[in-house]
């Protein structure tokens, strides 16, 4: 049945909503472009910002400034304007060892353990600020152990770009020291 006006003409058909049409796989035929790329420490004077949700270790610091670093050299200033379906692709030998040893500490003394080292505890918790913060939509993936080499990373996003995850890759590495360091680069094909 079609509405219509009390006149009786018919009233046009609701407009839906553009949806992006979802990414489909499709196989590469080069290696990924760096559209970005920053690295923790830079400088000698470099110093980790605070971030609010985050205590105790520099770890998420280090990963979010390092990412911050390389976005604003693609995008400026957050958040990204209509970036394509960006997955962040964080890669730790090391994880965080600075809430490890925290939550060590606290239970190894009898101290009540502090309720935000358990969210922080999980490595996608700085994924995630990263992603609302630049308003990212992709994936996000966290590597431990065993993803040394940038050519096994560099695979692993292009898994993400070919499988229609995503159509570029923010890789992150970081590595708890001391010292402590980063790199973040934005790949595309």
């Amino acid at each position: 049945m079609t509405a219509t006006t009390a006149e009786g003409t018919p009233l046009p058909a609701p407009v839906e909503p553009a949806v992006p049409a979802p990414l489909g796989p499709r196989e590469l035929t080069g290696p990924l472009r760096v559209l970005a790329s920053a690295a923790w420490p830079e400088r000698p004077d470099d110093r980790l910002p605070a971030i609010a949700g985050f205590v105790e270790s520099a770890f998420n610091p280090l990963v979010a400034e390092t990412a911050d670093r390389c976005l604003r050299r693609h995008y400026g200033p957050p958040p990204a304007l209509d970036p394509p379906r960006t997955a962040l692709l964080l890669a730790s030998p090391t994880g965080d060892t600075g809430t490890a040893d925290a939550l060590a500490g606290a239970t190894a003394t009898g101290r009540r353990v502090p309720p935000l080292l358990f969210f922080q505890s999980n490595p996608n918790a700085v994924l995630g600020h990263l992603a609302a913060r630049w308003q990212l939509d992709g994936p996000v993936v966290a590597l431990g152990p065993g993803f040394d080499s940038d050519t096994e990373l560099h695979d692993r996003a292009r898994l993400l770009i070919e499988d229609g995850d995503a159509e570029q890759v923010l890789l992150i590495t970081a590595v708890q020291g001391p010292p402590d360091h980063a790199t973040a680069v934005l790949l595309a094909p």
